[in-house]
């Protein structure tokens, strides 16, 4: 088993770094130096300093060497000018000559190593400034005052080189990013350290608890056996404090949706919304699960709401499962890749306003938070991925549940009131749908309820029982993440344009280029998603019991559910890696919003700045990504094999086997995906 894990993850490792040569970094960023060639001399071309500094004019500085002995190139005559936001084509990148052998040709190849001997020109050289020799052999260089930061246009006029003088100028012309100094190095170096001194502290806190409670080794710590945080979960403004702040935010980012600017990149909405919340609320569901439904607006609404005034009938029993949950996520991100909500400030608030208007009017009619339980469109999406999170709340002792005839945890108590989403402590053994309310803490005469750590992903493999509705969500999430990733990577539209030929568009009247690859993507989208992934689970699972036998302990039906679990750790960590790209590259971009927006209603503080560094290069967002990939994919490798363990014992080997080889696939497309330029979410 070992030896065919570490088989699996070289060789997807391997593939990592295929993929990473290939394109991570390429997101065609304009560099801030430029290396070519003129008339036989190997030319630099930079800016001293290349960061820009507030009241500091940076030199033009050019470097030139021999090509053949890197020997410093004396004799030259050099002239230099700079323009910003000169019209250029970014994609062809050519300057046209007007005479000599160059013009046959139709232009240069911005950034390429190019011979230029004999490429001259016309060329007004009044708006240049002349280069001068430095102290560095090789090297000229002149003082160039530039506005601003920005992008600029430089174009090189050699009236001399070498001994040689031309009549006309040989040319050269590109760009150059002159933008302030990237604190990327910076933020990583705090991130490291924050993370080292974060976890010490609470290994710290964790030990000393441990010892104040005379603990032995091997025994779990309950957390509730802390005072202080015993009496906070016990309070009865627990939830308000986190719940009253939240909805507060989500309240400014409606008004900011409707009344601000309808720009989703300067906007606060779409930037709280989709690019911090989003993306930062899928790291709580892997490290304390369910916690954001506890603190959730929708949520606070639904419970107030229902206290004051309620029908409280039950939910309908054929709706008691996260199929409508599910399909309801689904078609918002099909929505969303139709629509661009997360570009569309006003669309966003809309969109909480329906979400409060549903969550009220389920208050209305039914008992508890059974918006959350049913049909949040995250609701489902929540309960799977805390299945990974290694908090849990369990009963401390069966036999005192047991024993113990009044139920107070599931009827309330004049301390606390019934589990808002219809939980039975005494059989809860998963994370799925307890969001740390603390009711039944409250509630509980027998103080029998613990909050315990325990291993990640431990429910993947020892809950009693898997779900048709839970394992279908499953194997769609692992196809949504992959899908809507893709979308935003570079070869994206040009795939879609392939499948488009292949589809009958033409047949059913969908002829214009943007209505088929909108059609296209749907097709993509839905078999991709709720087809393809749950028929290879499928297709894995009669593997498996081709592999162990026609005495298989499980039918095809539950041999498909139990091993469904096992993939939870791969669409998560799709999930995880898409969003850390959009969290460290365009979260910075909320302070500027912020700034903007108090500036503008407030008048308080100043214009702002949009050129925001993000918070990591792309390089270290990269491997931070794969860093998640793998650690995850891991878990996914040994929840499966703990699933075999526990229904085919000896024959565990053979059923595991099958559905290790699905889960390496998903890994190699997932690496393979982030290992292509992306796009910004507010740009694609």
């Amino acid at each position: 088993m070992k030896k065919i894990t570490a088989v699996l993850i070289l060789l997807s490792c391997m593939f990592l770094l295929r993929g990473h040569a290939s394109g991570s970094e390429g997101h065609n960023q304009t560099a801030s130096a430029n290396s070519f060639r003129i008339d036989g001399a190997n030319v630099t071309f930079r800016l001293d300093p290349e960061a820009y500094q507030r009241g500091i004019t940076p030199k033009a500085v050019v470097a030139l060497t021999d090509p053949m002995s890197g020997s410093p190139l004396y004799d030259a005559e050099l002239y230099i000018n700079l323009e910003k936001d000169l019209p250029m084509n970014n994609d062809s990148r050519r300057m046209t000559l007007s005479a000599g052998k160059g013009s046959e040709s139709g232009g240069l190849d911005f950034g390429e190593t190019m011979d230029m001997s004999s490429m001259t020109t016309m060329v007004d050289l009044s708006h240049f400034k002349k280069l001068q020799p430095e102290k560095m052999a090789g090297t000229f260089a002149v003082p160039y005052p530039l506005q601003d930061k920005g992008e600029y246009a430089f174009t090189l006029a050699v009236k001399s080189l070498g001994g040689k003088t031309f009549a006309d100028p040989l040319i050269y012309g590109g760009r150059i990013l002159y933008q302030a100094k990237s604190r990327a190095s910076l933020y990583r170096m705090l991130f490291v350290i924050g993370g080292i001194l974060l976890s010490g502290f609470l290994a710290i806190v964790i030990l000393y608890q441990r010892k104040s409670l005379k603990l032995q080794p091997g025994q779990k710590l309950n957390l509730l056996d802390i005072p202080w945080l015993r009496s906070f979960l016990r309070s009865a403004w627990f939830q308000p404090v986190f719940q009253i702040p939240v909805l507060v935010i989500f309240l400014i980012i409606i008004a900011a949706g409707l009344f601000d600017i309808q720009q989703g990149g300067r906007n606060i909405a779409t930037l709280l919304m989709w690019t911090i919340w989003w993306a930062a609320i899928i790291f709580t569901f892997v490290l304390v699960g369910r916690i954001w439904c506890m603190m959730c607006p929708f949520g606070a609404i639904q419970d107030w709401v229902g206290r004051l005034i309620s029908i409280n009938k039950d939910f309908p029993r054929p709706l008691r499962n996260i199929y409508l949950s599910s399909f309801i996520f689904f078609g918002l991100t099909w929505w969303d890749s139709y629509s661009g909500i997360v570009n569309k400030p006003a669309l966003t608030a809309y969109l909480l306003i329906g979400f409060f208007a549903v969550a009220i009017g389920m208050a209305l009619l039914f008992k508890g938070r059974s918006f959350c339980r049913y049909v949040c469109p995250i609701g489902g999406l929540i309960g799977i991925y805390s299945m990974f999170s290694p908090i849990e709340l369990r009963n401390k002792c069966l036999e005192i549940c047991r024993d113990h005839k009044v139920k107070q945890c599931i009827t309330g108590s004049g301390k606390g009131r019934p589990c808002p989403m219809f939980l039975t402590p005494i059989t809860l053994d998963r994370n799925n749908y307890c969001n740390f309310c603390s009711e039944c803490i409250k509630s509980c005469s027998q103080e029998n309820i613990v909050i315990r750590f325990r291993s990640f992903a431990k429910d993947l493999w020892v809950s009693s029982k898997g779900y048709l509705d839970e394992a279908f969500f499953v194997m769609a999430l692992v196809g949504i993440t992959i899908i809507v990733t893709g979308e935003m990577i570079e070869p994206w539209h040009r795939w879609m344009d392939i499948v488009g030929k292949m589809l009958p568009l033409d047949t059913i009247g969908v002829v214009s280029h943007a209505a088929r690859e909108k059609a296209t993507f749907l097709a993509v989208f839905t078999l991709g998603s709720l087809v393809i992934t749950p028929l290879l689970l499928v297709f894995s699972s009669l593997a498996v019991r081709r592999l162990t036998g026609p005495e298989s302990p499980l039918s095809l039906k539950r041999t498909s559910i139990q091993f469904a679990y096992m993939f939870i750790p791969v669409g998560l960590s799709m999930h995880l890696a898409h969003n850390i790209s959009h969290l460290f590259k365009e979260g910075p971009g909320i302070v500027p919003a912020a700034q903007r927006a108090l500036y503008e209603y407030a008048k308080v503080g100043v214009q702002p700045d949009w050129e925001v560094a993000p918070l990591m290069g792309a390089e270290t967002i990269f491997w931070l990504q794969m860093a998640v990939l793998v650690t995850l994919d891991i878990f996914s490798l040994y929840a499966g094999y703990r699933i075999a363990v526990k229904h085919y014992g000896e024959r565990a080997l053979r059923a595991f086997i099958p559905m290790a080889l699905l889960a390496a696939g998903f890994m190699i497309i997932n690496a393979f995906i982030l290992g292509q330029p992306m796009a910004l979410r507010h740009t694609h």
